[in-house]
């Protein structure tokens, strides 16, 4: 494959999750998508709002995991990686500017919190790192907000929000190995093997053997 390769942060995990699923995208043969609910788009236009009126301020709430100058979300972000020469673009929700001039990452999730990071999401925290680092922003950390709805009596027609705040390491050398297995798949002229625990991988298999 000789034309440059990139991907996005939040495709990055797929890489991982099962070769030959990625493989069969890259040709346009992906797993059958769903259109996500409007009722989460809502919920995610309402909460960039809301933290939009943060904007330029270092007054930060006392829930906020981080001290510094809220930013905001970023424009669209690419940083190519020498070795590999695939590009990783992706645009952060969030950063938060350091008295020292660091950059936190802040990522906003529609979830109940969890006690640790999943492996997805760190994913993504590592791979803004490697963008923010990629053009000169130097990373100080990363955080999580969880945005999770509370339960309550809907008769006043509207919904509150928890807000968990979850901080995380990054490390913008963990998405070196993935960006390099992303170049030698989309190199590959035979279809790689499945991952083992692959359940669409496993119906095509079944289909398959249905249809013979």
């Amino acid at each position: 494959m000789s034309e440059n390769i990139e991907i996005s942060v939040s495709n990055l995990h797929s890489v991982l999750d099962c070769p030959l699923c990625f493989w069969l995208a890259a040709k346009g043969l992906a797993p059958p998508s769903f259109p996500l609910p409007g009722v989460l788009s809502r919920m995610d236009a309402i909460i960039k709002g809301y933290m939009k009126g943060f904007v330029g301020r270092s007054d930060l709430p006392e829930w906020f995991p981080v001290k510094g100058t809220f930013l905001g979300a970023t424009g669209k972000m690419k940083a190519t990686d020498p070795k590999s020469g695939v590009t990783l673009k992706g645009m952060l929700d969030a950063l938060v500017l350091t008295p020292d001039g660091r950059y936190y990452i802040v990522d906003y999730k529609t979830a109940s919190p969890k006690e640790e990071i999943p492996d997805y999401y760190q994913m993504q925290l590592d791979g803004y790192a490697f963008l923010l680092e990629g053009n000169g922003k130097p990373v100080a950390g990363g955080a999580l907000l969880y945005f999770t709805p509370e339960e309550g009596d809907l008769s006043e027609r509207k919904i509150s929000f928890r807000i968990t705040p979850l901080h995380a390491e990054v490390d913008p050398r963990r998405v070196l190995r993935p960006l390099m297995q992303v170049k030698k798949i989309l190199e590959m002229e035979s279809p790689p093997q499945p991952s083992e625990d692959c359940e669409w991988c496993e119906w095509r298999g079944e289909i398959g053997k249905t249809l013979r």
